[in-house]
């Protein structure tokens, strides 16, 4: 029981703790700024421990009357905002991560590639499925990765078609089809761009690399029983070399205090081996007078 405790303690306070700095991460879609539109997003994961796999996301895309004063043929504006819940797991290489998840957004649009266009306000919801992997670690233990994605849902819909001509040097927008209420809608421009179906990110892990995050508990266990085993032996050595020290200073202590007491009996015995010769010597010399 107190090894138990000693390891739960270990565990849920002291190793592989993530800091709130840990568990942020900062993202931004290639493909949108291929689009030329500006977004980025930002994903916190679900508890302060290594072996969590949930994060919560957040992004936006803004790309809104951009035209110049010499309007355009073909019109991409965009505001959209997005919510997204993922699962993350790690596969062979503990630099390559796998997810899937959920995701809700809304938007407006205003989009022209032909000759009529369509501008209204959509709702999108669906999965999320993709893999991350890591370009470059940093020193301070940051790192940069790639995102690749894809998301399937459905689209809930409502927008005006038009058409533009210039007249007498001015645009002149005319309504081709009515507003229609929300429905579901797969039209290919609508869908792509509110889906945001394929994926390209790069993603800024703020404190820690991919491979030190959404660990197997069981892995983390074992790692934290390892590095209790190596703490409890390393004290157990040094221990033993205290011991070990402590008997060295007292067979020391002991064969010093031995030494003196010889050397003592032997300046003793000296003395009186002195002594002895001495009062010998006077006998003689009083025998002789």
């Amino acid at each position: 029981m107190d090894t138990y405790g000693q390891a739960a303690a270990l565990y849920y306070n002291k190793v592989e703790n993530l800091k709130f700095s840990d568990r942020l991460s900062l993202r931004t879609n290639v493909i949108d700024w291929l689009a030329l539109t500006p977004n980025v997003g930002l994903e916190l994961t679900l508890g302060d421990k290594s072996w969590n796999k949930w994060t919560l996301g957040l992004s936006g895309r803004v790309n809104w009357n951009t035209q110049p004063k010499t309007l355009a043929y073909n019109v991409y504006d965009l505001y959209d905002g997005k919510i997204e819940l993922r699962k993350y797991w790690h596969g062979n290489n503990p630099r390559r991560v796998f997810y899937w998840g959920v995701y809700g957004g809304a938007n407006k649009f205003d989009m022209k590639l032909s000759a009529t266009g369509k501008r209204g306000n959509a709702f999108t919801g669906g999965l999320t499925f993709g893999t991350i992997c890591q370009l470059y670690g940093y020193q301070n233990g940051a790192s940069l990765d790639l995102d690749l994605g894809i998301n399937a849902g459905v689209v809930f819909a409502k927008w005006e078609e038009y058409s533009r001509e210039l007249q007498n040097n001015l645009h002149v927008y005319t309504t081709t089809a009515p507003q229609n209420c929300y429905k579901i809608t797969f039209d290919p421009l609508v869908y792509a761009a509110s889906t945001d179906v394929v994926k390209v990110s790069l993603i800024y892990h703020f404190g820690t690399k991919v491979a030190n995050r959404y660990k197997k508990r069981e892995a983390v266990d074992e790692t934290y029983r390892l590095k209790l085993a190596n703490e409890a032996y390393r004290k157990d050595t040094l221990k033993a070399a205290k011991i070990e020290r402590k008997k060295a200073k007292h067979i020391e202590k002991a064969r010093n205090k031995r030494l003196k007491e010889y050397d003592k009996e032997q300046k003793k015995k000296a003395k009186a081996e002195a002594k002895a010769a001495r009062i010998n010597e006077e006998k003689k010399k009083g025998e002789k007078k």
